[in-house]
């Protein structure tokens, strides 16, 4: 009888460990996605705030100058990602993430080597590349391993580093230039991009995925319907399975006019609020900057927990959008002092970060069978409208009206609606394109039946 009890025990136990070690692994390899993107995001963040200590050491002569480094930067990802889809659907995730990381912590040694601008630019095109390898596979690689019931909190946690980068790195990085020089504060983010690299060779897993037991019976369903078809291999077949999903295309545009109005309005906002309400202090616009990346990361994290939770994903992504458009095109309107200003600035950053989420776990849903080209293309759309949106936004609605001496109120007024239209597009087009749970999984199986047929 002991010897019985003596035995169960030990089945017990060793569950237990199982169990433990199981749940490590998940979050430890969360925690190194995140830190992938957390790397990416506090390295471009860092090269923004120092763009006056670059302009003078490069003796560029006006800062708007040297931005255009930004601008080679997304359009140098955009183009690569492209054709990184079909690549790392075929050579796996995992190797795109860390070739991806390797890549950009060696651009970013060349950024901060460099002895003038066109080596600094060069680092930057390198940069973009290796942001576009393992960008889209990390958002890829956490929709496969992830259980789909969870895979909006996954990727929500994942796409939070963003705000965490802002909140952290940003003013610490900052002191340390202040104290040494720009150099030193870019240098700390290249190291640690090695140091991630190497984590994701020693602890990220090459498993498929990491399923539930409904997952897994639907997948074999799918997996009967699709035994006799030919599974796409090269890269114009991915590309057309992608391209007849009517809403592939659609959440494409969804992209490009939300990611251009959003980043294009926040990034201005920042340099709008700081010059109208003549915030000069340093230690009060950081005070700023990490409120409103606070607000974000509370937002992205509630709201993505909530739609995995009671299976709203679709409510989340249009309610986050569409509070994001409103906001940010009556916000000036009402900002007559600097509390106010600084008020609607964190709560431009709140709702932004309602949907990210959500809408990040939705489009690794959309074409399931070519999974990394849509997220890759995805991510070229992305890439593409930030750029555009800023040069619209930022270096033609705003620079002309302050150059037709109007105020700076105003010119952001215009600003402010002109992203509000590309917002509101946004929320029109995901009426008609996000659909819900049950009739994407509908609309999957028929598109399944017909590939057999």
């Amino acid at each position: 009888m002991n010897e019985r009890i003596e035995i169960a025990e030990k089945i017990v136990t060793n569950k237990d460990k199982k169990e433990w070690k199981k749940f490590l692994k998940i979050y430890l390899v969360l925690a190194i996605l995140f830190l992938v993107m957390f790397t990416m995001r506090a390295t471009v963040t860092i090269l923004q705030v120092f763009v006056p200590d670059m302009t003078i050491f490069f003796e560029m002569g006006e800062e708007a100058k040297l931005t255009i480094i930004f601008t080679i930067y997304n359009m140098s990802a955009a183009a690569i990602s492209l054709f990184v889809g079909p690549l790392s659907e075929k050579i796996g995730y995992k190797i795109m993430i860390y070739t991806g990381m390797i890549v950009f912590a060696s651009a970013m040694m060349i950024s901060t080597l460099a002895i003038d601008f066109w080596m600094l630019a060069l680092g930057q095109s390198l940069a973009g590349i290796g942001a576009a390898l393992f960008g889209p596979s990390v958002i890829a690689y956490a929709s496969d391993y992830f259980p789909k019931e969870k895979s909006s909190t996954a990727i929500g946690i994942i796409m939070s580093s963003f705000y965490v980068a802002t909140i952290i790195v940003v003013p610490i990085n900052s002191y340390i230039a202040d104290l040494l020089n720009w150099r030193w504060g870019v240098g700390i983010m290249v190291i640690l991009g090695f140091l991630v690299a190497i984590l994701i060779i020693l602890i990220v897993p090459r498993l498929k995925q990491i399923r539930s037991k409904e997952e897994e019976e639907e997948e074999e369903t799918i997996e009967d319907i699709t035994t006799d078809s030919v599974k796409p291999q090269s890269y114009m077949d991915r590309v057309k399975i992608v391209l007849k999903n009517k809403y592939a295309i659609g959440t494409f545009f969804i992209t490009l006019f939300q990611r251009g109005g959003l980043f294009a309005m926040t990034a201005l906002l920042s340099t709008w609020i700081l010059d109208e309400f003549s915030i000069e202090d340093n230690y009060v616009s950081g005070l700023i900057l990490m409120g409103a990346g606070i607000a974000a990361l509370t937002s992205n994290s509630i709201f993505s927990w909530l739609s995995d939770k009671f299976e709203r994903k679709r409510w989340v992504i249009l309610v986050g959008t569409g509070l994001t458009a409103l906001w940010i095109g009556i916000f000036p309107l009402l900002a007559f002092s600097k509390p106010l200003a600084i008020f609607g600035f964190i709560l431009v950053n709140f709702f932004g970060g309602i949907s990210m989420g959500s809408y990040n776990a939705f489009v690794a849903e959309v074409e399931p069978k070519a999974k990394g080209t849509t997220i890759s293309i995805n991510n070229t759309f992305g890439q593409f409208s930030q750029a555009i949106a800023i040069a619209i936004i930022a270096r033609v609605i705003y620079a002309r009206i302050i150059n037709r001496s109007y105020s700076r109120f105003s010119a952001y007024s215009y600003s402010g609606f002109a992203a509000m239209g590309f917002l509101t597009i946004a929320v029109i087009l995901m009426i008609f394109f996000v659909k819900p749970k049950k009739e994407a999984i509908i609309v999957n199986k028929n598109e399944q039946h017909k590939i057999k047929e």
